[in-house]
């Protein structure tokens, strides 16, 4: 049994919202050692725990994080699971679309569906610095990565009108499979060229970042049990039959739907809240 505190952090600097999507603290407790697979996530980000240790399990692998801070990449595979045991705390910034690569230069591929990254791979050794040495609470450590943010901001690269408006398109009707192709004809871009650049910029093609949204949708939907709603966007989504889709559910998740309505999955919970905000 865990015991999970999750608040979004309204962004003091608001210069700082065409790089940053959203600022989450969570705290979880536990007694046991809780284990929880992670869903897929459309977004990079930058993380600092304190607190209790945590694990990460990346292909059966176990990885200990050896340092509170850590950049942390888009996740479109099955595989990764977080151990945590005690009382967690963590500070997470998550970017726009674009953000994490016109605020550091560098390619969001390099970062997907690897284990957490130290801060050295983005040139933040001096923002590290700060975090280790700064009060420990929640808005000492919030000041300290939004004044950095800000530090940096001025060396950040052009914006990226395509990725957005891809991005818009896709979230207005995450439901039709056929969205990639479509929006494709309507910006008047070659398919080729946009996967390169969601590649490059989010680290993922724009079939997977729409995939991925296409299941943080049907998983939010199971956990509310709005099982009529399940099987329509199932279907919608491309699933065919009932079989079909506990498989692809199985294979991100490694629990069957079923056991995902009825386990304890309160940090699977506190993702899908976050990423439907």
């Amino acid at each position: 049994m865990s015991i999970l505190k999750y608040t979004v952090l309204p962004l003091k600097q608001r210069a700082l919202e065409p790089f940053v999507k959203r600022i989450s603290y969570i705290e979880n407790e536990t007694v046991e050692p809780q284990f929880h697979s992670i869903p897929p996530i459309g977004a990079n980000g930058l993380s600092f725990y304190f607190g209790a240790p945590m694990r990460h399990i990346i292909n059966h692998e176990t990885i200990p994080l050896l340092k509170g801070a850590s950049v942390l990449g888009t996740i479109t595979e099955d595989g990764i699971t977080v151990i945590h045991q005690g009382c967690v705390k963590q500070i997470y910034i998550e970017f726009t679309p674009t953000g994490f690569y016109r605020l550091f230069h560098k390619h969001g591929s390099k970062f997907t569906n690897s284990p957490p990254a130290d801060f050295s791979t983005i040139d933040a050794q001096m923002l590290e610095n700060e975090l280790e040495n700064c009060s420990k609470d929640v808005k000492s450590i919030q000041d300290v990565f939004e004044n950095y943010l800000l530090r940096i901001m001025p060396n950040a690269l052009p914006e990226i009108p395509l990725i957005n408006n891809v991005v818009s398109l896709m979230q207005a009707d995450v439901a039709d499979k056929n969205r990639v192709e479509d929006i494709c004809k309507k910006v008047g871009v070659n398919q080729r060229y946009l996967s390169r650049l969601f590649k490059k910029v989010i680290g993922m093609s724009p079939k997977k970042y729409y995939r991925t949204q296409q299941w943080n949708t049907i998983m939010s939907i199971i956990n509310e049990n709005k099982e009529e709603t399940l099987t329509k966007w199932a279907l919608e989504c491309g699933f065919y039959d009932h079989p079909s889709f506990t498989k692809e559910f199985k294979k991100f998740m490694q629990i069957p739907p079923s056991e995902f309505i009825n386990g304890d999955v309160s940090l699977v919970q506190m993702v899908l809240r976050q990423n439907r905000q």
